[in-house]
């Protein structure tokens, strides 16, 4: 549970603004290398843009990046982890609605962005670390 505070806080959180065109977020995304960015509206989160939007709600409908804005073509329908969530469930929130990201908040404040990677790396660290006490468990004797 505090592990994905600590994950968050030791990364910079890339945003959008609305109004942001199409082209300048994916030129970000590709500079910052994320796939997704939250779109904030004064300080307001109000949906996300993702690579699957680009694909599914630009190209494919041959939208112009350059005049098409991210607000137009996001995602609005957001699912939420809170900071203090267990990974289990922020991962089963993530499987229900298929999707690879989801928006950590704390206090009503979006404090970050985490990947399935994210969640399978914290888990793996923890099944490490549970192997190395069980080791020294048994060869202790």
């Amino acid at each position: 549970m505090g592990k994905i505070l600590e994950l968050l806080q030791s990364r910079e959180l890339f945003t959008v603004r609305v109004n942001t065109t199409v082209k300048d977020a994916v030129f970000y995304m590709a500079e910052k290398g994320v796939g997704l960015v939250p779109v904030m509206d004064n300080g307001k989160l109000v949906g996300v843009f993702s690579e699957r939007d680009l694909v599914k709600r630009v190209i494919s409908k041959n939208k112009k990046i350059e005049e098409t804005k991210v607000d137009e073509v996001m995602t609005k329908d957001l699912i939420i982890a809170s900071a203090n969530e267990p990974n289990e469930s922020i991962l089963a929130k993530m499987k229900d609605a298929r999707i690879r990201h989801i928006l950590a908040i704390e206090n009503e404040k979006l404090i970050g962005v985490l990947s399935m990677r994210d969640l399978l790396e914290l888990d793996l660290s923890v099944c490490k670390t549970k192997v190395e006490v069980l080791n020294n468990y048994i060869y202790s004797k």
